[in-house]
């Protein structure tokens, strides 16, 4: 770490002394303008004091009262009176100077009163400019901020609207397979409704044969039991009357023939009335199944649209 070293000031006592003594030699007036041209420079006012203090330390000639002899009294009034009148000169000189150095002192006042009356304006327009520039950063701050949040709010905007367009694009993508797949339902459901009505025939056929194989065979039974009876009542009569009316077992050999065709009849009949029950059956299922296909060819026709 390098450090800087330190100037002696360039106005101090002893430069001022060492100063004023030179100008004093020189024959000229130490006065404050005239230190501060051989120092080059240097605040009137510290200037100022160190001559002040210079001039305390000097020996000053001053007239005391003195015990001598009557005769040396001419020659010391006239030594007195040329040290009065140096004295006086130097006193002279000195409120000259001192009228000089006020002066100086005086214009540096108010030349440093101006500079800061100056700078006392500067800076309540600087303060007054860094005010407006404070309420201009807190409203472009603001705005910043109010910016920001809507860039964010855009941004999601846009995202949702990215993600509905490529949602759309994927079912603009579909349509063409769902046209073709409405197209292809339709035809279906077009099969589907001739073929069910084919059924609704079929079944409607098979119970119209049923219905006529049930009144047929109604119509069987009702025989068979009236042959039944009159079997029974033939057999009955042919027993009592076997020995004496031999002639009756023709009719009673010829009544148990209608009999059996009878029964061939009637088991026939009943071979009719299952087969029609399984065809009425199987064409119930068909059209049951048809009916699901059906309602389920509407579900997705509608679930399409």
């Amino acid at each position: 770490m390098s450090t800087t070293k330190q100037s002696a000031p360039l106005v101090s006592f002893e430069a001022v002394a060492a100063a004023c003594e030179a100008l004093t030699t020189d024959g000229a007036r130490p006065s404050v303008r005239a230190i501060i041209a051989r120092l080059g420079g240097g605040s009137p006012n510290v200037v100022l004091d160190f001559q002040r203090q210079w001039k305390a330390g000097r020996p000053v000639v001053k007239s005391q009262d003195i015990q001598i002899d009557p005769r040396v009294n001419q020659i010391i009034a006239e030594q007195i009176g040329k040290a009065i009148v140096v004295a006086s000169a130097a006193a002279e000189a000195d409120r000259t100077e001192a009228e000089e150095n006020l002066d100086t002192v005086s214009k540096t006042c108010k030349e440093a009163e101006a500079r800061a009356t100056t700078l006392d304006a500067e800076l309540g327009a600087s303060t007054a400019q860094v005010q407006t520039l404070s309420g201009q950063i807190e409203q472009m701050r603001t705005a910043i901020e109010k910016a920001a949040a809507d860039l964010a709010a855009e941004r999601r905007a846009a995202e949702a609207a990215r993600v509905e367009l490529a949602k759309a694009e994927l079912r603009l993508e579909a349509v063409p397979r769902i046209e073709a797949e409405i197209v292809q339902v339709r035809a279906d459901l077009a099969a589907e409704r001739a073929k069910a009505a084919e059924l609704h025939e079929a079944a409607a056929v098979a119970t119209a044969r049923l219905e006529s194989e049930t009144t047929l065979r109604q119509s069987i039974a009702a025989q068979l039991a009236e042959a039944t009876a009159n079997a029974a009542e033939a057999s009955k009569r042919a027993i009592a009357s076997a020995e004496a009316l031999s002639h009756e077992k023709v009719s009673v050999q010829a009544c148990q023939a209608r009999l059996e065709a009878a029964a061939r009849e009637l088991t026939a009949a009943n071979d009719a009335v299952s087969k029609a029950r399984t065809e009425a059956k199987k064409s119930g299922e068909e059209a049951a199944e048809l009916r699901g296909q059906l309602a389920a060819g509407k579900a997705q026709k509608k679930a399409g649209v």
